[in-house]
């Protein structure tokens, strides 16, 4: 089990300030520190780029921060083989750029460092579920991938009711597995056993191919599915959940920050709860009244900062929403949208 090393001090990071008065903590292990809510916060371009810099994962996976008119942003570049096309005839690998992850200026720095960490999960989870195929009636789709055209399949029916609940056979099951491939793999059904509950558990072999891409597939592995019903749709939403936890774990386990894994299930969890405690009992600022207020006052500032707007037109679509919205509660804390 991996435990938590501290230095002697605590050195802060580019971009951090400490409020006027911080108190100063010392940990059991003798670190002295100044926990990151006393702490204020003013990232520029080059701040955030030293944070990511610090940061590892697969090389085939390049995390940038830039800055555009919108602001500063991370961004995930994916190097590898187009999940459309065969191995085969690809004489050269490509890159390709995820969505833009917007960072404020006054987020804190394990903030950033976890919106890295959600920005390289979802662009394996955009991967994943491209690679994931159904062959049926002499076509290939790919119909857990993100790319379908979401304002057409809500006007349309077909796509909105589950019309074959029937429940599977064994050879059924087996049937319906062989339909699905995954980066160019099968899948070979080894068990099912039904549970007291009525539950169902899939056992599935993942069996690579020499058209499979991804690195980490390259070697066979199995997973269980556990099901409330057993019908086709249970079961194909099923697969891709498992495979959505396997690359979600890759990840927690991969994904360092100056070599420590902080998502890693090595980690102690009864260690981070401890470190917690030692950083956020309210007696560390009980005798200082004045950094309390200052400090209350900073974190409204930091709030207030985030606080969207209602749109101008109050009579338009989303304006009536969302003043419909509001105006279910009796809210009496926060600040409301401007």
């Amino acid at each position: 089990m991996r435990t938590l090393l501290m230095k002697a001090t605590h050195t802060l990071l580019p971009g951090e300030i400490p409020m006027p008065q911080a108190p100063q903590i010392k940990l059991d292990d003798g670190t002295n520190c100044i926990p990151q809510h006393y702490l204020s916060y003013h990232h520029t371009k080059s701040s955030v780029q030293d944070l990511v810099a610090d940061i590892d994962y697969d090389p085939h996976y390049l995390l940038f921060a830039d800055e555009d008119k919108g602001g500063i942003f991370i961004q995930v570049g994916i190097v590898g083989l187009d999940n459309y096309i065969s191995k085969h005839f690809q004489a050269h690998q490509k890159i390709v750029y995820g969505r833009r992850w917007r960072v404020e200026p006054n987020l804190p720095s394990s903030e950033i460092i976890q919106t890295c960490f959600l920005a390289l999960m979802k662009a394996r989870e955009h991967e994943i579920r491209e690679l994931v195929k159904l062959h049926q009636k002499g076509k290939t789709t790919t119909p857990f991938s993100c790319h379908h055209d979401l304002p057409l399949m809500a006007m349309s029916s077909k796509t909105q009711a589950n019309n074959d609940d029937a429940l599977l056979s064994k050879e059924k099951l087996k049937g319906l597995i062989e339909q699905l491939s995954f980066d160019d793999g099968s899948f070979l059904l080894l068990d099912t056993i039904e549970l007291a509950n009525r539950q169902f558990v899939i056992s599935l072999q993942f069996l690579p191919s020499e058209k499979t891409k991804q690195p980490d597939l390259s070697e066979s592995f199995t997973m269980n599915l556990l099901v409330d019903e057993m019908n086709q749709n249970a079961v194909l939403y099923a697969v891709i959940d498992a495979l959505l936890h396997r690359s979600n774990r890759h990840v927690e386990e991969n994904f360092t920050f100056k070599r420590f894994a902080r998502f890693s299930r090595s980690n102690s969890v009864l260690k981070i709860a401890d470190l917690s405690a030692q950083t956020r009992h309210k007696g560390v600022t009980e005798g200082n009244e004045h950094f309390r207020a200052a400090f209350t006052q900073s974190n409204y500032e930091t709030d207030e900062t985030r606080v969207p707007s209602l749109p101008k037109e109050k009579h338009g679509k989303l304006g009536v929403k969302l003043s419909a919205q509001l105006n279910r509660f009796k809210i009496g804390g926060g600040i409301l949208p401007k």
